[in-house]
C-alpha cells in the first residue's frame, strides 16, 4: 500500500493550508477588533452614565428654581416701587 499524493494534490493541500491560516488570522483580528470597540462601548457608555447622574442631580431642585423664576418679577416690581419712593433713579 502506497500512500504518496500526485504533485498537483500537495500543491493543493499547501494551498488549502494557507488559506486556512489566513482565515484564521482574519477571524482572530477581527475578534480583537470587536473586543477592542466592545470595550470602547462600554467606557462610554459608563462615562455617560455618570453624566446623567450629574444632570438629574442638577435638575433635582428644578421646581425650586421654577418658584423662584416666577417671584422674580413681583421683587423687580417691589424693587421699582422702593426706588420710586426713595427717588432712586429719577433724573
Amino acid at each position: 500500500m502506497v500512500l504518496a499524493l500526485a504533485a498537483e494534490e500537495v500543491t493543493f493541500w499547501q494551498a488549502i493550508l494557507v488559506v486556512g491560516a489566513v482565515v484564521i488570522v482574519a477571524v482572530a483580528v477581527l475578534l480583537s477588533l470587536l473586543l477592542y470597540l466592545v470595550g470602547s462601548i462600554e467606557t462610554s457608555v459608563q462615562r455617560l452614565g455618570g453624566v446623567a447622574q450629574g444632570v438629574a442631580g442638577n435638575t433635582a431642585n428644578i421646581k425650586v428654581a421654577l418658584a423662584v423664576a416666577d417671584s422674580l418679577d413681583e421683587v423687580i416690581d417691589e424693587a421699582g416701587r422702593h426706588a420710586q419712593l426713595l427717588g432712586v433713579g429719577t433724573r
